[in-house]
């Protein structure tokens, strides 16, 4: 869910080849591996004898191959002692790793396919933002890494490369993206309907409560948003009664405008902003309004942007491929959203949802469902922005804005995007900037959103399953350095949730992220297309560490669990392996240290992180590092006072225990749009 800047407050493998890949590999050989080869000077493989050049091509590629016990058959000529050779039943980057061992070969390298690079985007804003407001580096998060930086002196880590996947793909037509949110201002400039040549879709309003709709409506097919602000007067209506208080006024955010420009906004038209998936198809889906929305709803407009009949309402004639979800509440995923997630992805559409914005803790529902691309967001250097929550659910992690400054000055890295500047109904079509700035885990889902409509439009048949892995196996690594804190102090490393010593979650600020709670990686949308397009992916297992134990406490058996990591294809897990990366002190032995849950017994307070290698049927492996902090044990709860058989009043433990579970489970009624 996101805000802008001024609401954020108030708002509460080897992956096996895609299918048709899979299909192509039944009716046609694999590729030959195809690598260029150099001699040294003095190699006796050199033929020096008068020979035409394929001939001596020909003799030394035979002469390599009888001396490394390889089939190598020749191709053309690279220059002087240098040439392509080919060999089969093997991967090219294998082929020269095995030649380049050779002493008298001076290098040995994949002879790989480059692609024209594509001019940037004309739109006005992408490279340096509005001239009066800024952003000063544009659409930073959507270039390459570093390229960001060209008007600062700042090193961008976390952009997500898209420059380069729109290189193979700009998006297809025939690819729906289904954004469920607040719905859409249909008459922004940048997200204009198919019919005036934009990618939005019809759409529907799946709210049902009036009160929350703000439309006089219950569900229609107006996806339009009237807005969703929130003032006294919705309070004092007792419309919302244990739902939104008066802590919870706020202007309208447009925040269903805001996520679909990431994804699908008109790009390369020379006006406004550029998006991930420019060509893609925008389904509006309108499920929250005013004080949020209803979970009811909300799992009535996931089956229904799926293709799934929902009684008392039209079937939907564009089913979506992908579904984003910039929304959330509660912690622990229930039965009835997982129900839906397992129904949704079984059908083959993908599922983006944003962590949630509490600063660093529990990740929320939708986000935390097995079978969910969870999204937690990144500043520009790549830490963990204090905002985003974090946990073993999540998947992947991208940019979800910054502004490094000090409180009340422009912010200097927001996620420029589609907006209106209404502050109650709708007015004029703006863009956000460093003024009126988009900063959350909301904004990050829709760039991951809009990187698997990307791949899906290289390969249509990539299954849910297949998307998450191969966009894991292709993140980038998470920077370990280069970040600081305004006052001086250390930036740790990120850890599970931590709780204080009444039980409730503490809030965990920026933090360098490891592949334990924030995902395999940063975003990389370059990467994942090309692996798509190129048939080679990553490792197609994903190793993946859950604590049993809710709250690891000093003394007590913490069991850690590598039952949920992912393998593909038919594969099985073979092997686990755990190991102490830093015991801290209070760890110094892991029982059970190659079956899939390990047990530890911290002795005392303080931080230990561990790691756990999977290794599949086929070899892969993957590894993956959380770190744990362990608290001192809750004091007892006072013993009730009563009768001889335990009846009586109950002690203000337990009285404080009750209010806390209600206070936990008031808000899963209302999921809110994440700032």
């Amino acid at each position: 869910m996101t805000r802008n800047l001024t609401a954020a407050a108030a708002l509460c493998a080897a992956l096996l080849a895609p299918a048709s890949l899979h299909t192509q590999a039944q009716t046609a050989s694999p590729a030959p591996a195809r690598v260029i080869v150099k001699l040294k000077a003095d190699s006796g493989l050199l033929r020096k004898q008068a020979l035409s050049a394929a001939e001596r091509h020909a003799g030394q590629a035979q002469a390599l191959g009888q001396r490394v016990g390889l089939a190598l058959t020749t191709g053309t000529g690279v220059g002087e002692r240098s040439q392509v050779v080919f060999a089969s039943g093997m991967s090219s980057a294998a082929l020269a790793e095995r030649l380049a061992r050779e002493s008298d070969v001076e290098f040995a390298v994949p002879d790989r396919r480059k692609r024209l690079t594509a001019a940037p985007p004309s739109d006005k804003l992408y490279l340096t933002g509005d001239a009066a407001a800024g952003p000063a580096v544009g659409q930073w998060y959507l270039r390459a890494p570093d390229a960001a930086a060209a008007t600062t002196a700042t090193t961008v880590v976390s952009s997500i490369n898209a420059e380069a996947a729109w290189t193979i793909t700009t998006g297809s037509s025939s690819i729906v993206v289904a954004v469920l949110d607040t719905g859409i201002r249909f008459e922004h400039p940048d997200l204009k309907t198919t019919p005036l040549g934009g990618n939005l879709l019809p759409g529907y309003d799946m709210i049902s409560d009036v009160a929350t709709a703000n439309d006089n409506d219950g569900r229609d097919d107006n996806a339009s948003d009237p807005g969703d602000w929130l003032d006294q007067a919705d309070i004092d209506s007792g419309n919302f009664a244990g739902s939104c208080t008066s802590a919870d006024i706020s202007d309208s955010s447009w925040h269903g405008t805001q996520t679909a420009g990431l994804i699908g906004a008109l790009t390369n038209n020379v006006i406004g902003m550029a998006s991930v998936g420019r060509n893609v198809r925008i389904l509006p889906v309108r499920v929250l309004g005013k004080c949020g929305g209803l979970d009811s709803d909300i799992v009535a407009g996931m089956r229904w942007a799926a293709g799934i009949h929902i009684d008392g309402v039209i079937d939907n004639a564009n089913p979506a491929k992908v579904i984003n979800m910039s929304l959330g509440g509660g912690t622990t995923c229930t039965p009835l959203y997982q129900n839906a997630v397992d129904e949704i992805t079984a059908r083959g559409t993908v599922i983006v949802a944003s962590a949630g914005n509490s600063a660093g803790h529990a990740v929320s529902e939708p986000a935390s469902c097995a079978g969910v691309i969870g999204v937690a967001a990144l500043r520009h250097i790549g830490s963990k922005v204090g905002f985003s929550d974090i946990g073993p659910e999540i998947s992947i992690s991208a940019p979800g804005g910054n502004c490094v400054n000090p409180q009340g000055a422009p912010c200097l890295y927001p996620i420029l995007t589609t907006s209106n500047s209404g502050t109650t109904v709708p007015a004029s079509s703006i863009y956000t900037d460093s003024i009126n700035a988009s900063l959350g885990t909301s904004f990050s889902a829709p760039l991951v959103a809009g990187t698997a409509a990307l791949m899906l439009s290289v390969t249509p048949t990539l299954s849910p399953k297949e998307v998450k892995l191969l966009m894991r196996a292709t993140a980038r690594p998470f920077p370990t350095s280069g970040a600081d804190n305004a006052d001086g102090s250390p930036v740790l490393q990120c850890t599970a949730t931590q709780f204080d010593s009444g039980g409730g979650p503490v809030d965990q600020d920026q933090c360098y992220c490891t592949t334990g709670v924030c995902g395999a990686g940063m975003l990389d949308a370059g990467a994942a297309v090309l692996a798509v397009s190129s048939g080679t992916p990553g490792p197609g297992v994903r190793a993946r560490i859950d604590l049993k134990t809710a709250r690891p406490v000093s003394g007590q058996a913490l069991t850690l669990t590598a039952a949920n990591s992912e393998v593909l294809g038919g594969r099985t897990i073979a092997s686990y392996r755990w190991a102490l990366v830093d015991g801290g002190g209070i760890v110094g032995a892991i029982s059970n240290p190659t079956s899939r849950d390990a047990i530890v017994t911290p002795t005392a307070v303080g931080r230990f992180t561990i790691n756990v290698t999977v290794v599949d049927s086929t070899s892969a492996s993957s590894t993956t590092t959380m770190s744990i902090l362990v608290a001192t044990p809750p004091a007892p709860t006072p013993t009730p006072t009563g009768g001889g058989d335990g009846g009586g009043a109950l002690g203000s433990g337990w009285l404080l225990t009750l209010l806390a579970a209600v206070l936990l489970l008031a808000p899963r009624s209302r999921p809110r749009t994440r700032s």
